[in-house]
C-alpha cells in the first residue's frame, strides 16, 4: 500500500509547523536507523529542535490528521513524529523486525501513537528534556516511573490501496477531496455508510443503504429493479439521471425513453457509500447540483479474511454469498479478494422473478510501501422482469367504483417480460509515492454494458375506469465507456502554512447504441386482470439511436492548513461532446459544451471537536441538445450552492454529529420562447431562462451514548421553488421534494452476542409534478433488525451469525404520483429477511 504524502498535522498555536525539508531529513533519519546521535537524539532534533514551551507533548488533547501506510515500525514512528511535532528517539534495534499498522484520520498524540505501538512490546518513557523515549515494556515488578499510559483505540485504513474501513463510523471521505481528508475538515455536507452499517441495516442495494441519511430521498418512482433511485437535496441522483459513480468514475448510461440504459451493482460487492452534498463538478465535471454518490468497491484486505452466507426472505429470496481474500505472499505483496454472490427471487409484483449473478475479482501489488497497483473486474448478470408499474392514478390515490388496484398488480404479459443486462468491468487503481511529498493516483475502468428489455406499456386508462390499454416494445441497448482519472497530490510547508496541491486530468468516453422494435397487445383490465387473451405481436428490432459522449476536465485543488484553519480552493474546466444520431430519421445532432466550476470553503476546528464551515461551488449539466430561434445551441445548465454549517467530532473519538443550511440556485434552465411565432421543427422554440431554487438544513449525527447502545438520526428541512420559467407553474414547489424529512435508528446489545435494531423513517408529503395538482402523502416506515453471534451458544459455532431485518415493518401501503393524469408507483411491501454467515 502506496504511503500518502504526509497531511497537515494540527499544532497548538505556539508550536512551529516542521518545514518540508526538515520533514524529509526525519523520515530518513529515523527511518533508516541513521539518524540517532550517541547521545540517543534525533539528527532532525539537534538541527532544529523547538524549545521545551513549544514542544509537543502526550498530554496535547490537539486533534492531529494522520495517513501513514502499513510500514515497519521505525519508519512509521518517524513520520508519525514529524506530523504531530513529538520529540522521539529510541534505538533503532528495539524496531528492527517490527511492522506498525496503519494510521488514518484525527486523533490525538496519544492515541496515535498508542495504535503504531500496539502489540508491540514497546512502551513510551518521558525524558528529562521534553521529549520522550522508548524502552521495551517491564515486567510487573519492575520501577515504572515516567511511562506514559496509551489508551487502546481502533483505526483503519480508508484509502485507495487497501480494504477500507471495518468500523461502523467512517472518519474520513476520499470522494469530497480527492484525498483522504477528515470528514469534520471538508467544508462541505459528506455522509459515509461503512460495510458494517450496511450490514446491521440489512441494506440490499445503495438505497436501503442511503435511505437514513439526511438530504436523501429514495424510491421516488416506487420499486425499480432496474436501477437506484435516489434524490438528493432536491435533485435526481441515481437512476438513470447517472450521478451514481463507482469508485470515483462515472459509469455509462443513457436516459432515451424505454431504451435507457443504466448500470447496477450488487451492495455486497461494496466496501462504503459516500454522498456528496451540493454540487461537485470541481472535481467530477458534470453533475446536477443536489450532488453525487461514490460507490466504492471491496479491495483486498491486509489480513486473510473469508466469508460465506446464505440468505432468504418471504418474497422467495434464495442466496448465497461469497467473500474472502487476504495476502497471497508472506511478504504481502500480493493481496486478492473474490466476491461473488447468486440469487434467485420472486417480487411483490405478479408474474415477475429475479435472478442475478456477479463475480469480483480484484488483486493489489504492493512491491513496496511506495507503491500500490490494485487490478479490479466486476462481471453482473441480471435476467428477469421488471417491476417498475406505471399505474393510472384512478384506483391508487384517487378512488375508483371498480375499487383498489393490488399493489401486486403486473400490467405487462408474462411471456413478454424480459430485463436482461450484463455488465463487464476491468480497471485498476494506481498509487505511486514520488519523492517525501508527492503521489500520483490514476483509476482506470473500462465497462461494457449490454440489455434486452421486451415490455408491454399498458398506460391509457379508457373511459371505462377500469380498462388499461398500451402497446408493446423491445429495445437491444449496448453500451460501453472508458473513464481514466489521474492526479497528483503535493505536499509542502511555507513557513507556518502547509499545503496539498491536487492537480489531476480526468476523461470520460461512452458509446450507447440502441435498437427497437413496436409491438400491439390486447387490453387488460386493471381490477381483474385476465393475461394471454390476446398475444404479443412484434416485428424484428432494427437500430435506432446511437448515442456517444466525450468528456475532458483539468482540476486543480489547494487545501491550505494553518494552526487549526483549513481552507479548500478549487477550479476546473471542461470540454464535452455529445453525438446523437436518430438512424430512423436519419438526422445527426452535434453539441458541445465548455464550463468552469469551482468551489471555495473555510473551516476552523476546535480543540474540542467543533467545527464550522462555509462554502460556496457551482456545478454543471449540458442542455438537451438543440438550439433556440436564433439557432444559437443551448449553453450548459449552472447551478451554484452557498453553504454554512458545523461538525462536532470529539477528540478520539468516532461519534460524528453535522448541521448545515444551504442555498442551491440552478439557471440556464430550458423553458418554452415567450414569443409562440418562434417555431422549431414545427413546435414552440426554446429559451433558457428558467430558474430554480432549493433551500434547506439538514441535522444528522451518529453517537455511541453507552458500550451497548448507539443512534443515529437525521432530520432534512427543504424548500424547493420555481423562481422563473414561462409557465403557470412559476412559483410553484418543485416535484418530488417533500418538505420535511426525517429518521432515527438504533442498535442496542441486549445480551453477549445479541443485538436489537430499531428504525424509523418519515418523509412528509409532496408534490408529484411541477404543475402542483397532485400530491403526494407523507409516509412514516418502521424498519427492525436482530443479530445473533452462535459462538454464544457453543463455541464450536465460532463464526457463526443469525440475522433477521424487517422492512416496513407494520407493512405500511403508500403510493406516489407525478400527475392526475400521469403515473402513479407502489413502493416495497414488507419484507423480513433472514442470513446466516459464517466467517473464518
Amino acid at each position: 500500500m502506496a504511503h500518502t504524502p504526509y497531511p497537515p498535522h494540527r499544532p497548538a498555536k505556539t508550536s512551529p509547523v516542521p518545514s518540508a525539508m526538515q520533514c524529509l531529513l526525519l523520515g530518513l533519519a529515523v527511518g533508516s536507523g541513521t539518524g540517532i546521535l550517541p547521545g540517543g537524539n534525533l539528527a532532525y532534533a539537534q538541527a532544529d529542535r523547538p524549545s521545551a514551551s513549544t514542544r509537543a507533548t502526550l498530554d496535547d488533547g490537539n486533534l492531529r490528521s494522520y495517513a501513514i501506510a502499513t510500514d515497519s515500525l521505525g519508519t512509521a514512528l518517524a513520520t508519525f513524529a514529524t506530523q504531530s511535532g513529538l520529540l522521539l528517539s529510541f534505538d533503532p534495534a528495539l524496531t528492527q523486525g517490527l511492522k506498525a499498522p496503519a494510521l488514518e484520520g484525527r486523533h490525538t498524540i496519544r492515541a496515535g501513537l498508542a495504535h503504531l505501538l500496539a502489540g508491540s512490546g514497546l512502551e513510551v518513557v518521558a525524558r528529562g528534556n521534553g521529549g520522550y523515549s522508548l524502552r521495551k515494556i517491564a515486567p510487573a515488578s519492575s520501577p515504572t516511573e515516567n511511562v506514559q499510559s496509551l489508551e487502546t483505540v481502533e483505526i483503519r485504513a480508508e484509502g485507495l490501496g487497501g480494504s477500507g474501513n471495518a468500523a461502523s463510523v467512517a472518519t474520513q471521505s476520499y470522494g469530497a477531496n480527492k484525498t483522504e481528508t477528515a470528514i469534520v475538515e471538508i467544508p462541505q455536507s459528506v455522509s459515509v455508510v461503512t460495510r458494517k452499517q450496511m450490514d446491521e441495516m440489512g441494506a440490499q442495494n445503495v438505497q436501503d443503504a442511503v435511505g437514513y441519511l439526511a438530504g436523501v430521498d429514495t424510491g421516488t418512482y416506487g420499486k425499480d429493479s432496474r436501477v437506484e433511485e435516489i434524490w438528493v437535496r432536491g435533485y435526481r441522483t441515481g437512476g438513470f439521471g447517472n450521478y451514481m459513480y463507482v469508485d470515483g468514475l462515472r459509469p455509462p448510461g443513457s436516459s432515451s425513453g424505454g431504451g435507457a440504459l443504466s448500470t447496477r451493482f450488487d451492495s455486497y460487492g461494496l466496501e462504503q457509500v459516500e454522498v456528496l452534498k451540493g454540487p461537485s463538478s470541481g472535481l467530477y465535471g458534470q453533475v446536477a447540483p443536489g450532488g453525487l454518490i461514490n460507490i466504492r468497491s471491496k479491495r483486498p484486505p491486509q489480513k486473510q479474511q473469508r466469508q460465506m452466507g446464505l440468505q432468504t426472505d418471504t418474497d422467495g429470496l434464495i442466496r448465497a454469498n461469497l467473500d474472502m481474500g487476504g495476502p497471497l505472499d508472506a511478504e504481502n505483496q500480493w493481496l486478492y479478494r473474490l466476491v461473488s454472490s447468486a440469487s434467485h427471487t420472486g417480487t411483490q409484483v405478479d408474474h415477475v422473478e429475479l435472478n442475478r449473478f456477479f463475480f469480483n475479482p480484484t488483486l493489489t501489488w504492493q512491491p513496496s510501501t511506495r507503491t500500490s497497483l490494485t487490478l479490479l473486474g466486476n462481471y453482473q448478470q441480471d435476467r428477469g422482469g421488471n417491476t417498475a408499474e406505471r399505474l393510472p392514478a384512478m384506483g391508487t390515490i384517487l378512488e375508483s367504483p371498480h375499487g383498489t388496484v393490488s399493489r401486486t398488480f403486473f400490467q405487462g404479459e408474462p411471456g413478454f417480460n424480459r430485463y436482461d443486462r450484463n455488465q463487464t468491468a476491468i480497471g485498476y487503481s494506481l498509487e505511486q509515492f514520488i519523492g517525501e511529498s508527492a503521489k500520483l493516483r490514476q483509476n482506470v475502468r473500462y465497462i461494457e454494458v449490454d440489455m434486452i428489455y421486451d415490455n408491454v406499456e399498458r398506460r391509457t386508462l379508457a373511459s371505462d375506469g377500469h380498462t388499461l390499454t398500451g402497446t408493446a416494445e423491445s429495445n437491444e441497448n449496448h453500451g460501453k465507456g472508458f473513464s481514466a482519472d489521474t492526479n497528483l497530490l503535493y505536499a509542502w510547508d511555507a513557513g507556518p502554512v502547509t499545503h496539498m496541491l491536487l492537480a489531476g486530468f480526468d476523461y470520460h468516453w461512452t458509446d450507447v447504441d440502441l435498437s427497437t422494435a413496436a409491438g400491439t397487445v390486447g387490453p387488460l383490465d386493471l381490477f381483474a386482470p385476465v393475461y394471454g387473451a390476446t398475444p404479443v405481436t412484434i416485428g424484428e428490432r432494427t437500430p435506432n439511436r446511437e448515442d456517444s459522449r466525450i468528456q475532458q476536465g483539468i482540476y486543480l485543488q489547494d487545501q491550505i492548513f494553518w494552526n487549526n484553519w483549513t481552507v479548500t480552493a478549487g477550479l476546473r474546466h471542461d470540454m464535452a461532446k455529445t453525438k446523437v444520431i436518430q438512424l430512423a430519421r436519419d438526422t445527426r445532432t452535434d453539441t458541445s459544451a465548455e464550463a468552469s466550476t469551482g468551489r471555495l470553503g473555510v473551516n476552523y476546528l476546535f480543540a474540542n471537536g467543533l467545527a464550522p464551515y462555509a462554502s460556496y461551488s457551482t456545478s454543471f449539466v449540458p442542455a438537451s441538445s438543440g438550439q433556440d430561434y436564433y439557432g444559437n445551441p443551448f449553453d450548459p445548465i449552472e447551478g451554484e450552492q452557498i453553504e454554512v454549517g458545523i461538525k462536532y467530532q470529539p477528540t478520539s473519538s468516532r461519534n460524528l454529529v453535522t448541521a448545515a443550511l444551504y442555498e442551491i440556485t440552478q439557471s440556464n434552465i430550458l423553458t418554452t420562447d415567450p414569443d409562440p411565432t418562434h417555431l422549431c421543427d414545427g413546435r414552440t422554440c426554446q429559451v433558457q431562462s428558467g430558474e430554480n431554487q432549493v433551500r434547506g438544513l439538514e441535522l444528522e449525527g451518529i453517537y455511541t451514548l453507552t458500550q451497548a447502545l448507539s443512534i443515529n438520526g437525521s432530520y432534512t428541512y427543504i424548500d424547493a421553488k420555481i423562481t422563473e420559467l414561462n409557465s403557470t407553474n412559476k412559483g410553484n414547489r418543485m416535484a418530488r421534494s417533500p418538505r420535511h424529512m426525517a429518521s432515527a435508528r438504533f442498535n442496542y446489545r441486549m445480551a453477549p452476542g445479541l443485538n436489537l435494531g430499531m428504525g424509523v423513517r418519515y418523509t412528509g408529503s409532496s408534490y408529484g409534478n411541477d404543475a402542483n395538482t397532485v400530491k403526494n402523502s407523507a409516509r412514516t416506515l418502521v424498519d427492525a433488525s436482530l443479530r445473533y453471534d452462535l459462538q454464544k451458544l457453543d463455541e464450536r459455532l465460532r463464526g457463526l451469525h443469525l440475522s433477521m431485518n424487517i422492512n416496513n415493518l407494520l407493512d405500511k401501503d403508500y403510493v406516489t404520483c407525478n400527475g392526475p393524469t400521469g403515473f402513479c408507483y407502489y413502493h416495497p411491501n414488507r419484507v423480513v429477511s433472514a442470513s446466516l454467515t459464517y466467517d473464518w
